[in-house]
């Protein structure tokens, strides 16, 4: 027993020291995060400030200051209507609200060039939030009303599905090239060869990654949330829980693909094809409800589905079923250790 703990603790000794001695690997990563987190986040969040014509001279409706506030439109005012439509087909505005100046017909025209069907998504849904409210200028029919109301922004909704897409990269890659390296130079022959080291190394390996992985993610969403604007809750130790478990699950799927794919460059390409296909499928972009009945499978087939939901809880409050979420990421964990350490024992003898 004494000597498995110090086998462990010698390999564990060893990757600490080995990662302090390169910190370049671990500011890369650390970069890495942030730039996932920030950019991609305010990206899929929707845009902000998009220039919007409003051409409403007789000041019929407040429509111009419901915009502004959205904070996803940068609303210019037009006196002239054919001047107003020469700058949406020059580009200095992307759309145009053209309000009626009829007192007794309350009416609003959208005008867009047409020819851009995500930049229509995006005007459609800052419109939304803007016409189904109830306005005293503008009787709409419309009105929106919500079961549970809730005061994080898309922003802040997409940040706890990006951090357990985080979990697979910094997870999967962290494991892959430390492992296949280390196991292709043959630096763990003293140990692997002794009785009940390759275990040994398994463990040492999953215990440091895990790790050093979620230490990576902590800071980058510790940088990135007062920068970029998004809450990070209250929920501090079910955080530091749900990264733990989320990164020690993709440690364990990363070991069995290293040990399957064995060369760095292949590996490589199939983790990084991999992560951005389950990235869309796991309903971290698009609710899982909205899929085909095919990708909704798939989604609750996937790990990276439950650490979303998770993380999700622990961020921002939402209901979460977080003892079928644990469930089923041990579940996979338990799945990759042991086809990793089937693989390994047969490649023992190769040593």
């Amino acid at each position: 027993m004494n000597r498995d703990i110090n086998q462990i603790l010698a390999i564990v000794n060893k990757d600490i020291l080995q990662w302090t001695r390169r910190p370049l690997y671990f500011i890369s990563s650390t970069l890495l995060a942030i730039l996932i987190i920030s950019i991609v986040g305010n990206t899929l969040a929707g845009a902000v400030k998009i220039p919007f014509g409003l051409f409403d001279p007789s000041a019929v409706s407040d429509l111009g200051k419901n915009l502004s506030e959205t904070k996803k439109f940068e609303v210019h005012n037009y006196d002239d209507l054919e001047k107003a439509k020469t700058d949406l087909t020059a580009g200095k505005i992307v759309a145009l609200a053209n309000v009626s100046q009829d007192a007794l017909d309350d009416s609003v025209q959208i005008i867009t060039e047409g020819h851009n069907p995500l930049v229509d998504q995006q005007i459609s849904m800052g419109l939304l939030s803007v016409l189904t409210q109830k306005n005293s200028s503008l009787n709409l029919p419309i009105h929106s009303a919500v079961l549970f109301p809730v005061k994080f922004s898309l922003r802040d909704y997409m940040t706890p599905g990006l951090a357990a897409y985080l979990c697979y990269v910094l997870a999967g890659m962290n494991l892959g090239f430390s492992w296949i390296y280390e196991w292709m130079e043959k630096t763990y022959r003293q140990i692997v060869l002794t009785p009940n080291g390759l275990r040994a190394a398994i463990i040492a390996k999953t215990f440091t990654v895990t790790v050093e992985a979620s230490t990576v993610l902590w800071l980058a969403l510790c940088i990135t949330a007062p920068l970029v604007g998004f809450t990070l809750g209250s929920n501090f130790l079910g955080l530091v829980g749900c990264t733990l478990l989320s990164m020690f699950t993709f440690t364990c799927l990363g070991l069995g693909a290293a040990c399957l794919l064995k060369t760095i460059r292949i590996y490589t390409m199939t983790i990084s094809i991999a992560g951005v296909a389950l990235m869309f499928v796991s309903g971290i972009i698009v609710p899982v409800e909205a899929m085909p009945r095919w990708e909704q499978a798939c989604a609750l087939f996937f790990p990276m589905f439950y650490a979303a939901d998770a993380f999700k809880g622990v961020i921002l409050g939402t209901p979460a079923n977080y003892l079928k979420d644990a469930g089923i990421l041990l579940a996979w964990s338990i799945s990759g250790l042991c086809f990793a350490s089937f693989l390994l024992h047969r490649q023992k003898a190769s040593l």
